[in-house]
């Protein structure tokens, strides 16, 4: 299926996260990244596939409303089964071509064990 781009390609590519706000983010992702099923490289970004909880469902929400919040770049979406055809939740993570690289070192850390500290700027 074709889909059309949910980035904003007018944002700077930039990240203005508080330094408080960050150990909550950094927990809120390693849980996405203990919880996801699989990850699908997309034309505009990535889909990070996740059983259907409603707990995880949850987090998903609130990570793209805080990500986006702050990476105003990013383009997010919450799709379940329905939409996204294996009966489990996913996240739509688009970005413009110009981040392409930090989808890149995302997706590395999704399908890895690194911690997210080495990240450091991208959220």
């Amino acid at each position: 299926m074709k889909r059309i781009p949910i980035y904003d390609a007018t944002a700077p590519i930039a990240c203005t996260i508080s330094d408080a706000e960050i150990p909550d983010r950094v927990e809120l992702v390693e849980r996405m990244r203990s919880n996801r099923d699989r990850l699908e490289r997309t034309e505009h970004g990535l889909l990070l596939h996740f059983p259907s909880r409603a707990d995880i469902e949850a987090d998903l929400r609130q990570f793209a409303v805080d990500e986006k919040r702050c990476c105003e770049f990013w383009g997010f979406d919450v799709v379940t089964d329905a939409e996204d055809g294996d009966g489990g939740l996913a996240l739509r993570w688009d970005g413009p071509d110009t981040a392409a690289p930090i989808l890149d070192r995302l997706a590395a850390f999704f399908e890895g064990d690194d911690p997210l500290l080495d990240l450091a700027g991208l959220l």
